[in-house]
């Protein structure tokens, strides 16, 4: 029995003249990870964070939990918009651009002192990031229909 012929041609060996790459410093590396990390999206940290906000349970949150929550939500509202800019960088829809106005807006919004209205507007930013959602979900199904590739 013979072996197949293989499909692409093998290149010849041949040594390069190069230095190798120095050691990076462990604390520069573990800033470019931390970055790195920022920018990933969790999507079980979103449904966590979303359900504390406007799941069952949201009626018993206290001010101190509200507050931990706030720059949660506000994060991932950003990463959020991010992707969604850039994934339709050429031509946005006009959901998308309403999206993105309202987060301006929202983000703009100094978040208010009582409790009440706190909580209020976390669940606009809730909504927000659900209404944002939605829209990368749409995007991904008209990626998949036509063919292209969507993270």
């Amino acid at each position: 029995m013979t072996t197949p012929p293989p499909l692409l041609p093998r290149r010849e060996g041949r040594e390069l003249d190069v230095e190798p790459a120095r050691e990076a410093p462990v604390t520069k590396l573990r800033t470019c990870i931390g970055v790195m990390h920022n920018w990933f999206i969790q999507e079980d940290e979103i449904d966590d964070v979303l359900d504390s906000v406007m799941g069952p349970e949201s009626a018993l949150l206290t001010p101190e939990e509200l507050g931990e929550l706030l720059p949660r939500i506000r994060k991932h509202l950003r990463q959020l918009i991010h992707i969604a800019t850039m994934r339709v960088s050429d031509d946005w829809s006009p959901e998308l651009t309403e999206l993105v106005t309202r987060s301006q807006r929202l983000d703009d919004t100094p978040v208010p002192d009582d409790f009440p209205s706190a909580r209020g507007y976390a669940r606009r930013l809730a909504c927000l990031v659900g209404d944002v959602l939605e829209v990368l979900a749409v995007e991904q199904e008209a990626a998949q229909a036509e063919g292209r590739w969507s993270a």
